[in-house]
């Protein structure tokens, strides 16, 4: 037998810490047992020593006294080499227990609620504890205090008006739109709430929708166990409503990744286990993802039982590795103006194609008459040209290819060289002189943020030459004669698509002035921004030139096709004949029943406004004006990813150490049969396990559920580890009041409105927050109110608020408010993505309409304990940082709030106490006065005073 327990001294034993009236089980010895003994004798069955289980009656517990009271280093439990010491008084606990008959009680969070002998009010449990210490309830907090207290719990927004009286004040705020939105910022902490995919790639996705169902059922009031069905199987139930397909978005908040190189199984399985984790810790409170690889250690959740809940998830269609930044199954959720403007646009658009159809069949023969002879008609190619590189499967023009193999595929004639920064080709050019007149042009497919597609410099020293950098769809052209110092720099303003075939022209006529510069997209001329303009000096080299590469640090990515180097500068009418002398000859040549249909298209367009009628050329004008007017309104239509079952449901298997490619047993949808046992009339889906959630059996969901809610009112919650209500979580610290809230939600219909609006009214929470009492710094005894720091999104919401900035609107895609530049770039692979703020309403939403990039979540709710939404997080830290201070004197959004709010005092009289009252509801006292009055005088400014009150800690501090 092994024993995870360590001697003490018994002469140590202080009595008068033992608990009066008996041992109990949960109360005393369960968090002895959990924290020294379950890792050897507990539920993990490949864990267990000497066959001897403690979290269970039926052990041999008279050797447990002789072991843990031994002096013998090699008989003692646990083994000294554990460090795990138990204390004279615990050692006491246990002996006393075992004297008194070891009566075991199942973990108290799975024990039935029962409102039997708990009391009748929040306030009766709490003064009765209170009483037991010689203590009382602190007097009622001051009626503005108070107040602001309640708005700021109930809405996240401190309160804009006078109340007739505080219950009128609750009734208000718990019927205010905000409400809904304050609710659901916790909610979205648990859901792992994003608008990017996470991972590598980290592209953004759209859900939304499913922030705003969560919002609408907060402020509607939703039944706690329908919220809870909806969105665990919203698509399961019976004729489900497009609303109730979003509220399963709750379960594709998930990471997902689209690394190329990733296994799509072992992702896939990743984001099953994800489900379960995020589901247990939200609506269970328990760490079940502990038995993803073996038995639980600590709770009785058995390695097998992990995989039955892994079985209801495990039935989604889609990829590990995925291709969309929207991955599948996900619903597209036209508004009502979407639908009807989507029917009517469809409609022209069938009537615009109908048109054309006579047309199309007239004209087809005459096109194929016009192929034949297309070379007379089409604009000739510039010429003479010193180089002309058309791959077409093998190196041309004295070209050769260098590193890894150049590979070939389809291009804009014939083929294409593919790279992928591992290879270039390059070659001398005769006839080439970079210090005249030339045009480059060159057809690219590229992908990725930054590459080089073609190069003639020197790789060190002056870095003298040309070279054209693709920067994330823009082309920078270099002419330099030394790098820095001695160069024209410039970039186009306009950017081309990645993986799309663009022609690019730079066109340069040897004056060595930026204007003699210039750039054309697909034979249009784009706008240069000039970055230096000081090139005095020859950029001529010996260097070969380079397609597909700069140097060792810079490759391309990416198809390039048809090069050609002519020796002159070109105007738009040579650059725009170049596009379609190249474009048109290459589908003409091609193999008719080998184009796709945009060749097809590029063809037809070409002709009809070439070689067409005015008749026929208006026909199809209108029908791809329809067609374009109708894509652009169904691009326009929000998205969001849903749960769905697939038709012939996967076979959930255990895994070998959760290891994804090592199945085992196979196993049957199922729950811990520890905490509720399944209903006999419930299906074996999501659907039956999210009922089975909110059964009358489950005793753990109304106790995890009014915990979040006090938690929000208070800071803390009953259980002070929401995420945890196992075995190694804390027990709570008021278990009656706990049971109370959860029999007296369950009983109200799950009423999540009148379950706040109990805690707000009780005299337990109205109190005073002063403290009273040193020995309780962290009010667990409930001695006093709640106080504590704003959190990110209040101090922000706030700051708009007092200052007349927020824009109140609900709902609606995500917005970007001010934050400093270059933090995405730093993230993003190859610099790739660039944060650009709303302009108007979008910098003045709240803040959990912010967009939520997982990499770079906002530099502001980061600050203030923010999470990532990476994992499921059902409670937040609450530091207090310098750099936090540095956050709310520097950022734009104070800053600017600060501006307005002393642009609102003017007018108001006495300014100064104007703009302090609005902030803290009350006059400032003489002191406070003189202290303001002093720095207006120092600063004369205004902006300055109104700054210096929004970071008063009285603002920024719930009291």
């Amino acid at each position: 037998m092994r024993l995870l327990c360590s001697i003490a001294a018994v002469g140590m034993l202080q009595p008068s810490l033992l608990v009066a009236g008996g041992v109990q089980f949960n109360r005393d010895i369960r968090p002895i047992l959990s924290d020294h003994c379950f890792t050897c004798h507990g539920p993990d069955v490949k864990a267990r020593k000497a066959k001897l289980r403690l979290d269970l009656p039926g052990g041999e517990l008279k050797e447990v006294v002789e072991r843990i009271t031994s002096h013998d280093a090699d008989e003692v439990m646990p083994p000294p080499e554990t460090n795990k010491p138990l204390t004279g008084v615990q050692i006491e606990k246990l002996k006393r227990w075992m004297a008194e008959g070891a009566k075991y009680q199942k973990h108290w969070a799975f024990e039935p609620l029962s409102l039997e002998g708990v009391g009748s009010s929040i306030d009766e449990i709490v003064e009765k504890g209170l009483k037991e210490r010689g203590m009382n309830l602190a007097p009622e907090a001051n009626a503005e205090v108070l107040v602001r207290r309640v708005a700021l719990d109930l809405t996240g927004l401190p309160p804009e008006k006078k109340f007739a009286s505080y219950e009128e004040a609750v009734d208000e705020l718990l019927a205010s739109p905000h409400f809904g939105e304050h609710l659901a910022v916790g909610w979205m902490d648990a859901a792992r709430y994003a608008d990017t995919n996470g991972y590598f790639g980290d592209k953004p996705r759209q859900m939304w929708l499913w922030r705003d169902w969560v919002i609408n059922a907060f402020n509607a009031n939703m039944p706690f166990d329908q919220f809870t069905v909806e969105q665990l199987a919203g698509d399961l139930l019976p004729n489900a409503t497009v609303a109730q397909r979003i509220a399963t978005g709750f379960n594709r908040n998930h990471m997902a990744n689209n690394e190329s190189g990733s296994i799509d199984e072992e992702f896939r399985t990743e984001y099953v286990v994800d489900r379960v984790d995020t589901t247990m810790t939200t609506w269970l409170g328990l760490t079940a993802g502990c038995a993803q690889c073996h038995d639980h250690k600590f709770d009785p959740i058995s390695q097998r039982e992990f995989y039955q809940l892994f079985a209801f998830f495990n039935n989604v269609p889609e990829q590990g590795v995925i291709k969309q930044e929207n991955p599948p199954p996900l619903m597209e959720v036209p508004s009502t103006e979407q639908q009807r403007e989507l029917v009517e646009l469809g409609a022209k658009a069938k009537e615009a194609a109908k048109a054309f159809d006579p047309v199309q069949a007239m004209l087809k023969p005459k096109i194929a008459e016009w192929e034949k002879h297309a070379d007379e008609t089409v604009p000739k190619l510039p010429s003479p040209a010193v180089l002309h590189v058309d791959f077409n499967g093998q190196m041309s023009a004295g070209m050769k290819a260098e590193g890894t193999t150049v590979v070939f595929e389809r291009g804009i004639r014939d083929e294409a060289a593919k790279f992928d920064a591992t290879q270039h080709v390059e070659g001398r050019v005769n006839g080439f002189d970079a210090d005249r007149a030339w045009s480059i042009g060159l057809w690219v497919n590229a992908e990725g943020s930054l590459s080089c597609p073609l190069s003639l410099i020197e790789p060190e020293g002056n870095r003298r030459g040309l070279e054209l950098i693709w920067q994330k769809g823009r082309v920078q052209v270099n002419l330099v004669h030394r790098w820095g110092a001695s160069a024209i720099e410039v970039s186009t303003v306009e950017a081309l698509s990645q993986k799309a075939w663009h022609q690019v022209v730079v066109s340069y006529d040897g004056t060595q002035k930026a204007a003699g510069l210039r750039v054309f997209f697909d034979g249009e001329p784009t706008t240069l921004e000039v970055r230096r303009d000081t090139l005095n000096g020859s950029i001529a080299n010996d260097e070969p030139l380079r397609i597909g590469r700069r140097d060792s640090g810079l490759g391309f990515y990416g198809k390039i096709d048809e090069l050609r180097i002519v020796p002159r500068a070109l105007d738009g009418k040579a650059a725009g004949e170049w596009f379609w002398a190249e474009r048109i000859r290459g589908i003409v040549e091609m193999d008719a029943a080998k184009r796709v249909t945009a060749e097809r298209e590029i063809l037809l367009d070409y002709y009809i406004d070439h070689f067409a009628d005015a008749s026929e050329q208006t026909v199809r004008g209108r029908m791809k004006a329809a067609q374009q007017k109708e894509k652009e309104v169904r691009e326009a239509v929000p998205t969001v990813l849903v749960m769905q079952e697939m038709e012939k449901p996967r076979t959930a298997h255990v895994l070998e150490r959760g290891q994804y490619d090592k199945p085992l047993e196979a196993v049957e949808a199922g729950v811990p049969v520890a905490v509720a046992e399944w209903p006999a009339d419930a299906p074996r889906n999501r659907l039956g396990f999210a009922r089975w959630l909110v059964s009358a059996q489950n005793p753990l969901t109304p106790r995890v559920a009014v915990n979040r809610l006090w938690q929000q009112c208070f800071g803390e919650g009953l259980v002070r580890t929401p995420n945890d209500f196992g075995s190694q979580g804390e027990a709570p610290t008021h278990p009656e009041l706990l049971d109370f809230l959860a029999a007296k939600f369950r009983e109200s219909g799950w009423d999540v409105k009148a379950m706040l609006k109990m805690i707000v009214m009780s005299k337990t929470y109205r109190q005073s927050s002063v403290m009273r009492d040193a020995n309780d710094p962290q009010n667990r005894l409930l001695a006093r109110g709640p106080s504590g720091r704003l959190s990110a999104e209040m101090l922000r919401d706030q700051a708009l608020v007092l200052s007349g900035l927020l824009v109140p609107k609900i709902g609606g895609p995500s917005v970007k408010p001010f934050q400093p530049p270059g933090l995405w770039e730093a993230v993003s692979y190859n610099g790739e993505e660039t944060y650009v703020p709303d302009t108007g309403d979008g910098l003045w939403r709240r803040s959990l309409y912010t967009y939520v990039k997982r990499q770079s979540p906002h530099p502001m709710l980061l600050t203030f304990d923010g999470p990532t939404r990476e994992k499921c997080l059902v409670r937040r830290s609450s530091t207090n940082t310098p750099l936090q201070a540095l956050m709310l004197l520097n950022d734009e959004t104070f800053l600017k709030a600060a501006e307005a709010l002393a642009k609102r005092s003017e007018g108001q009289g006495d300014r100064l106490v104007w703009m302090f009252k609005t902030a803290m509801r009350r006059e400032p006292d003489a002191e406070e006065r003189r202290l303001l009055e002093r720095l207006l005088q120092r600063r004369g400014s205004w902006t300055v005073v109104a700054h210096a009150i929004l970071n008063l800690d009285e603002v920024i501090t719930k009291r």
